[in-house]
């Protein structure tokens, strides 16, 4: 009887350390998961409004605050426009025209979270307005599939990265009434009045002597969407 009594709690034990075994695996390879997702850009992160599920896999520069220049602007842009709409080549022109695609020493400057793209405040708070704008709420559905983002628990200072900035510029884009034009000369003037607007400083022929002159240094690039 004393044999029987120890050899059963000598399993019990046995079967409870088993148990904490698995556990703490669990939590390692969990943690592990977490740290490799995390590195490619692909899960969840400690930031405002991100979720696990991603279908979209961006490099770490996506989503890495301040990052700027033609390849990770490049990037962003070719996943927003697949995923929530193409623009004509627009959202390229506004990051050239309004920071010269980040490098700007402006871009980031300190009380200011529009990015790359230079969403505004007001701007970035009417892409959450979904009673104004009821048709942003099938967009936002895209961006939560795509990217894991609950785009309605994002905040401004999310901007200084650029799938944030990116995905904010083209949905302030799906607010306006009006639809993209084509040709450079009626972009810029869609910029001035709806993205600029009258309180920017900027002018349309502005607009058109910027994105001209980042063409001299980029032949390859054309207006519209043609090759």
């Amino acid at each position: 009887a004393v044999v029987s009594t120890q050899s059963t709690g000598l399993l019990y034990h046995l079967d409870h350390m088993m148990v904490c075994f698995q556990w703490c695996s669990g939590l390692k390879l969990a943690a592990f998961c977490w740290i490799v997702t995390s590195a490619s850009g692909s899960s969840i992160g400690i930031e405002s409004g991100r979720n696990i599920s991603t279908t979209e896999h961006l490099s770490k520069e996506a989503w890495t605050e301040k990052a700027f220049g033609e390849k990770v602007v490049d990037e962003v842009i070719d996943s927003v426009e697949r995923i929530i709409g193409e623009t004509k080549k627009f959202l390229k022109k506004i990051a050239v025209v309004e920071s010269k695609l980040g490098e700007d020493p402006d871009t980031f400057r300190a009380g200011y979270n529009g990015g790359i793209f230079q969403v505004d405040h007001i701007a970035f708070l009417n892409t959450q307005d979904t009673a104004s704008h009821p048709h942003l709420t099938s967009q936002l559905r895209k961006v939560k599939l795509a990217y894991g983002i609950d785009w309605l628990a994002v905040v401004w200072n999310n901007l200084r990265k650029p799938i944030y900035c990116a995905i904010a510029s083209r949905l302030d884009l799906w607010t306006i009434p009006a639809s993209i034009p084509a040709s450079l000369e009626d972009q810029a003037r869609y910029w001035k009045q709806y993205y600029n607007t009258k309180a920017g400083k900027g002018a349309v022929q502005g607009f058109i002597d910027r994105w001209n002159d980042y063409k001299k240094h980029h032949p390859d690039v054309s207006d519209a969407n043609e090759s």
